[in-house]
């Protein structure tokens, strides 16, 4: 039979615990806390901490205060170990003050589940629909009614208006022109010269027109039109930046360096904060073999760009 050896103590005994033999023997009775963390014989209903949020970091001080006090019997389940009867007459230590529970944090509402309030349709546009309809004739207000629809990129809604404006029995001319705009922003572009041969029919010297013409002509890269209608526009009205702008395009293409580059100054002029313009003069330069002259206007350029 084996005999029990009495336990080896190799240091010191800690009067604040219990020795093994001592917590065989122990009972466990369920204990409180309060509000400073001291013991109380009172009955109160353990403790519960709430589970953390996701994604946050979960450790605090009571977690490393309940690891401490709880390794003999399970502190942090509510229950402490009660000592014998004998021991009971003995001077207790004064009880260990243990840090109050951290408060409950709040849950914390995902960005993602906050509503997000849509942008409001702009009250001009059912405004504008009343009065076209009231007035179906009226050139400007088909014609404001059209760029709204436009920019919020119901094109067939647009043409729709402005035709109806037109068969209503308004100035067709400027209506052709807003109909190309339209078109040609589409790359509709046949559709585009087919409003304004129309519109051309009715006034061929228009100046609106033979811009438009001649914009339209550069985008499909046909030059040698748009040189014509452009030059014409550049002469009935000397401060249309556009037309020089558009007329220096061309002739640059063609190689008639020297009419291209008095066509960009121009449009430099009347608008100096035109870097393509400024651009423009500078390429010209360049191809010219004046490179210093062409290097001033692309700093200029890059000036009236913001960089």
């Amino acid at each position: 039979m084996l005999e029990r050896l009495p336990p080896v103590e190799t240091q010191a005994h800690d009067p604040h615990q219990l020795r093994l033999d001592e917590l065989e023997s122990a009972v466990l009775v369920p204990v409180a806390e309060t509000a400073r963390g001291e013991a109380t014989d009172v009955d109160a209903p353990p403790a519960i901490r709430e589970p953390p949020v996701c994604g946050e970091w979960s450790y605090d001080a009571t977690d490393e205060a309940a690891q401490r006090i709880g390794s003999l019997a399970g502190r942090s389940a509510g229950f402490l170990p009660a000592p014998e009867a004998a021991r009971r007459d003995a001077v207790a230590p004064p009880p260990r003050r243990v840090p109050p529970a951290a408060p409950a944090r709040a849950m914390r509402t995902p960005a993602f589940t906050r509503s997000v309030t849509p942008p409001t349709p702009l009250p001009a546009l059912a405004e504008l629909r009343s009065i076209h309809e009231a007035q179906p004739g009226s050139v400007k207000t088909a014609i404001e009614l059209a760029s709204a629809l436009d920019k919020r990129g119901n094109i067939e809604g647009a043409l729709s208006a402005l035709q109806r404006a037109i068969d209503a029995g308004a100035e067709p001319v400027p209506l052709r022109c807003a109909r190309a705009k339209i078109l040609s922003g589409r790359l509709r572009y046949d559709d585009a010269e087919a409003e304004l041969r129309r519109a051309a029919k009715l006034k061929p010297d228009d100046g609106d027109v033979l811009l438009l013409q001649g914009i339209l002509a550069c985008r499909r890269a046909k030059w040698r039109d748009a040189v014509e209608p452009l030059a014409k526009v550049s002469q009935l009205d000397q401060r249309s930046a556009q037309a020089h702008f558009y007329l220096g395009e061309a002739l640059n293409k063609l190689d008639r360096l020297d009419e291209a580059l008095a066509a960009y100054q121009r449009a430099a002029e009347l608008e100096p904060e035109n870097f393509r313009a400024l651009k423009g003069v500078g390429i010209v330069f360049d191809r010219m073999g004046r490179p210093a002259e062409a290097a001033t206007f692309y700093r200029r350029a890059r000036d009236a760009q913001g960089g």
